[in-house]
């Protein structure tokens, strides 16, 4: 029997002026979930000039603060290449659970911390990932966990992260839904409620559905985070989109939206993927 190999949550700092943002939520999911914790610096040349010797010895003073409260180890990674083809095979070959990043709205177009940059960079990572414009303050900000419920498959990924936070942080979960008119989508979103209630029930997690009576955007995770920040809800579970329709080509798709919301609510991202 082949060993089992230590997992880890990645600390993706790209950018030194945000590595509070990036260890508050890092240190979180890796005390939550009993992970070690990886501080990765990826030396892309688009973005930065420093070598991985620099890279190193940035991330050892950084690794000298950190201590997790689950005993698991503490290491770091500097790495030379294209941030798009290391964080899509990176996190796989190091077991990497999630991996945290920052955004930030007022960045440079050029910067690594920058929406588009961002979202491209990340368009392939086989893990799960969180963006955060802002540090975790209050680790009582994460006991409300948002995820909205449609007619996507892809949906039933987001109840198992979401379960996670339940399990393990006793978070209370809040499954948003709208009202859908047309007969074949509500059948498919009925499907993914029972499957949710289903799935929930056989793990005794207790959460609350939400109705949205009327979608007041065109997408239904900006209109979840509205209501989020008036119900002290700390994180937005969400996936990205697999294949854009008509309009989303011409008014860009809805994590162009939530990634950098007006309301600074983190979210845990998923791309679809068929082997989930």
């Amino acid at each position: 029997m082949s060993e089992k190999k230590d997992q880890y949550i990645a600390a993706y700092i790209a950018d030194y002026t945000h590595s509070e943002v990036v260890l508050s939520y890092a240190l979180f999911m890796s005390n939550m979930l009993k992970k070690g914790l990886i501080l990765l610096r990826i030396v892309d040349p688009k973005y930065t000039s420093e070598t991985t010797s620099e890279a190193e010895k940035r991330l050892r003073e950084l690794k000298t603060n950190i201590h997790l409260d689950n005993n698991n180890n503490v290491t770091y990674c500097a790495i030379k290449g294209n941030t798009k083809d290391i964080l899509t095979t990176l996190p796989i070959a190091l077991n990497v659970v999630t991996v945290i990043g920052s955004v930030d709205k007022y960045a440079h177009r050029k910067s690594p911390l920058s929406r588009k940059n961002v979202l491209r960079n990340f368009t392939e990572c086989k893990t799960a990932f969180l963006l955060a414009q802002e540090p975790l303050k209050n680790t009582n900000a994460l006991r409300n966990i948002a995820f909205s419920i449609d007619f996507k498959k892809e949906s039933k990924d987001k109840f198992l992260w979401a379960s996670y936070f339940s399990r393990f942080n006793n978070s209370f979960l809040h499954a948003f839904s709208i009202k859908y008119d047309d007969e074949f989508l509500r059948a498919k979103w009925y499907d993914n409620t029972k499957f949710l209630a289903k799935m929930f029930a056989s793990l005794n997690i207790k959460y609350e559905n939400h109705l949205i009576d009327k979608q007041q955007s065109q997408y239904l995770d900006i209109d979840v985070l509205e209501y989020s920040s008036n119900k002290n809800i700390g994180l937005l579970v969400s996936t990205t989109t697999k294949e854009r329709d008509v309009m989303e080509y011409f008014i860009g798709v809805q994590e162009d939206r939530t990634i950098v919301n007006e309301y600074k609510i983190p979210v845990l991202y998923l791309n679809p993927r068929e082997d989930l």
